[in-house]
């Protein structure tokens, strides 16, 4: 039996039975709490010379700081502007990087080949970038939402915010999310669409460069994704972190 009122939520009668159900217990409060400490990590992608990054709310959401990795120095970013309902966030660094994305205008058809680019799982696998090949399943996302698409190209924690492209190098859509890996079923991936983006970041001033018109060597193609491809880190306090980790569905990659 449960005697502590703390501790019990709710108490139910089977029959002759009481069963009683207790509560979620909370986290442990300690002296670290206050502690900022670097927590979770996401990728994001460049889109201006001036350093905007684009990358998903959620990976910045909560954060005390946000850093962003760029050949071997880590820079501080300012967050200018979200979309919590797209999952949506342009940063922005002091760097100026030497190449960047360009944005597709038109958006995916159903069987297009994409490539997405990334850190997933963080760097517990490896510091360098990875990538993955797929097409485009099918042109809508969970419920019906037709700002995203599905693709059955790998995505995992870690991948969120980085850019789903075509072979000519151009941005179709932002890497968002992954269901099915907890539901015992295959999973399903999806990506913003390019159309929802421009938007996004038209209504906040930033226009992106003109899509390219021809298909990327190989070569050009991965200096793309290795230069214009940025890691992120959330730094947050250990409070935060202990209480997000304890929330279902929560959504960061934690280390």
């Amino acid at each position: 039996a449960v005697n502590d009122p703390d501790k019990i939520i709710s108490m139910k009668i089977i029959g002759d039975d009481v069963v009683v159900k207790p509560k979620k217990e909370k986290p442990k409060k300690s002296p670290d709490d206050n502690k900022i400490v670097a927590a979770a990590s996401g990728t994001g992608f460049f889109v201006s010379k001036t350093g905007h990054i684009i990358t998903n709310n959620h990976v910045i959401d909560g954060c005390e700081n946000v850093k962003v990795s760029y050949k071997g120095d880590q820079k501080n970013t300012k967050i200018l502007a979200v979309d919590k309902k797209n999952d949506l966030a342009i940063i922005k660094t002091d760097i100026n990087p030497s190449i960047v994305y360009s944005v597709e205008k038109k958006d995916v058809n159903l069987l297009d080949d994409v490539i997405i680019a990334g850190y997933p799982l963080g760097k517990k696998v490896s510091s360098a970038i990875k990538t993955s090949k797929g097409s485009i399943t099918a042109l809508a996302g969970v419920g019906d939402n037709f700002s995203e698409f599905q693709t059955d190209a790998a995505l995992n924690q870690g991948n969120s915010g980085g850019p789903i492209m075509n072979k000519k190098g151009n941005v179709v859509g932002v890497a968002v999310a992954n269901y099915g890996k907890k539901q015992g079923v295959e999973s399903f991936n999806f990506g913003i669409k390019s159309s929802t983006l421009t938007t996004f970041a038209n209504a906040n001033g930033l226009n992106f460069l003109p899509p390219s018109k021809r298909e990327l060597s190989n070569e050009n193609l991965s200096k793309l994704i290795n230069e214009a491809t940025v890691y992120l880190e959330c730094y947050m306090t250990v409070a935060k972190i202990k209480k997000l980790i304890a929330k279902e569905n929560n959504r960061k990659a934690f280390f």
